[in-house]
């Protein structure tokens, strides 16, 4: 019997270090980049919360400490029913609150983050997958006698959450914004908006396929990026009639301008093509996309570009 409950005991702690470290590990997941993954967490977790963001970047990397952590003290025998046991328990009572929450503010369709983007979840399947993992700690809690800890376990304790917290802040670094100088951009005299604050700048044609990808892409994005730019478009006039169409595949629709053919190119430049993306900021162009060759639009390089920030 002792030895049914052991092999039980060891079943249930393997299970929730595998659970803890998928969960710590995607939210850091490098698709398509760590820190656009941690950012996304702090967006979809932290944000709605009303945590101001660089409290947040601290607190989502020491919640992902905690998460490693304990994803591996769970194997070891060091304060099991006494802390990690109940502090685990803790943390995830506080995520189906706050997930119950987001339920009633927001419904139940978005990615909650719990896994990022290597396992998108709904906020209700995150729950579920909480209260599971409740249960299994207390089944856990119950088959484990009660073990008398040295005092020197403490030292196993501290050094362990220290070194996982450093090595997150060092290869995740938490960053902010450095303002460029304003200046005057090359699309000034016909676009004057596009010099004011952070901008990307949009040239489509309403019936081009790379267009729509291009801004079902931007869309999705600023769903999840905190701070996004502000989307301006500008549209050849040809097929004007698919504008409402583009939005509709869009998702939502931006503010925009029709400009002929010829000013359209003579804006854009004969010798770039759509679908023409630019992010500026105070005027200066940060990143430039266009065309669908080489200079393409890559959703992965603009969020490099919105992450391009001077480190702390």
């Amino acid at each position: 019997m002792e030895n049914k409950k052991n092999a039980l005991s060891w079943g249930i702690r393997i299970l929730l270090s595998l659970l803890f470290l998928l969960s710590a590990y995607a939210k850091i997941y490098h698709e398509p980049s760590a820190y656009f993954s941690i950012t996304t967490f702090e967006a979809n977790q932290l944000a709605p919360l009303g945590i101001d963001p660089f409290i947040a970047a601290i607190f989502s990397r020491v919640l992902i400490a905690i998460e490693f952590t304990l994803g591996i003290l769970i194997l070891f025998p060091f304060y099991l029913r006494k802390i990690t046991i109940p502090a685990t328990i803790g943390i995830l009572t506080f995520f189906c609150i706050h997930l119950g929450i987001q339920i009633l503010l927001k419904g139940n369709d978005s990615n909650c983050g719990c896994f990022g983007a290597l396992l998108p979840m709904s906020p209700l399947q995150a729950i579920i997958k909480n209260v599971l993992a409740i249960g299994l700690l207390i089944i856990l809690y119950k088959l484990l006698n009660v073990q008398i800890s040295k005092k020197n376990d403490l030292l196993f304790f501290f050094p362990f959450i220290y070194l996982i917290t450093s090595l997150l802040f060092v290869y995740i670094p938490i960053k902010h914004t450095e303002e460029p100088k304003q200046t005057i951009s090359e699309f000034a005299d016909n676009l004057p908006f596009v010099d004011e604050g952070r901008v990307l700048l949009c040239f489509f044609a309403p019936g081009c396929e790379h267009c729509r990808a291009a801004i079902r892409s931007i869309d999705s994005l600023s769903k999840i990026i905190p701070d996004f730019p502000k989307v301006e478009i500008v549209f050849m006039e040809e097929e004007v009639e698919k504008i409402p169409n583009f939005f509709k595949h869009a998702g939502k629709e931006y503010n925009y301008q029709i400009l002929d053919i010829a000013s359209f190119y003579n804006v854009l430049t004969w010798e770039r093509d759509t679908p023409g993306v630019f992010y500026m900021w105070n005027g200066n162009l940060i990143k430039e996309f266009n065309g669908i060759n080489d200079e393409k639009f890559r959703p992965s390089e603009l969020i490099n570009a919105l992450n391009s920030h001077k480190k702390l």
